[in-house]
């Protein structure tokens, strides 16, 4: 296998896009992830958690009735996002129904967007690259194209966001890593408008990547091994970054945001 990115052999890293992620927006909260300090649960992030499973259901099994909903929002509840509706406070059945009625309507917007049978929904990988990193992740889905594999993100927030493409660069790396080629197209979707970004992977985008992630673990492993911290960069993503009382430069612009 080849060494990923020239990486030195170091302390064992699992790297998401997620992680990818925010170091691209600041090192310093991508360092606190890593030093076991995560943003608190949501009720957006358990709304979204809880579309992504309707969304499943249905690319698997087929729609899902109106009168149906709620009974499935339930089921997937119970048996996968209960701790996280328990984190962020939801205890009475009124305002699990606030939740089900946002997310029924998130489902009926995606169920209106043409889409085809998958090859498979919410796959999880882990691709060992060398030099002690690890790839890992979870894909939303997967589509058979007729020149090859599409990777499809659903976005159930307000827009596609300005990372959209930094993440869709990592599956498609972690793809190639794993099965040896690039996928052929990769595609961010937002399930409330329907805007949808693509992507096409090359093997120049594909190397970019690889090299900022390299660059990446390069610099976290410092940080971790000498206890320093890294830089930070201010942005209206700090009112949630779980470190923020301690950063005059996310406070300040937390502060100007409101």
């Amino acid at each position: 296998m080849r060494t990923f990115d020239e990486v030195p052999d170091g302390e064992e890293i699992a790297v998401s896009a997620t992680l990818y992620v925010t170091y691209r927006r600041c090192p310093q909260q991508a360092l606190a992830r890593l030093r076991g300090v995560y943003p608190p649960p949501s009720k957006a992030a358990f709304k979204g958690a809880l579309t992504h499973r309707l969304i499943a259901r249905h690319l698997e099994g087929g729609p899902i009735d109106d009168g149906r909903i709620e009974h499935v929002c339930r089921e997937e509840t119970g048996a996968n996002l209960n701790h996280q509706m328990n984190e962020i406070g939801i205890t009475t059945m009124t305002e699990f129904r606030a939740v089900v009625n946002e997310v029924a309507e998130l489902y009926r917007r995606f169920a209106a967007i043409p889409t085809e049978p998958a090859l498979g929904t919410e796959i999880s990988f882990e691709v060992p690259v060398g030099g002690g990193v690890t790839l890992r992740g979870r894909m939303d889905a997967l589509f058979e194209d007729p020149d090859g594999t599409r990777i499809v993100d659903w976005k159930t927030g307000p827009n596609l966001g300005d990372d959209v493409d930094a993440q869709l660069g990592f599956y498609a790396l972690a793809w190639q890593r794993e099965h040896g080629s690039p996928p052929a197209r990769t595609d961010a979707v937002s399930v409330a408008t329907g805007e949808r970004r693509v992507g096409a992977p090359t093997a120049a985008t594909l190397a970019d990547t690889e090299h900022e992630v390299a660059g990446m673990v390069d610099s976290l492993r410092a940080a971790l091994s000498s206890g320093h911290d890294l830089p930070r960069t201010a942005g209206p993503y700090c009112r949630w970054c779980p470190v923020l009382e301690d950063c005059d430069e996310g406070s300040s612009a937390i502060a100007l945001l409101d």
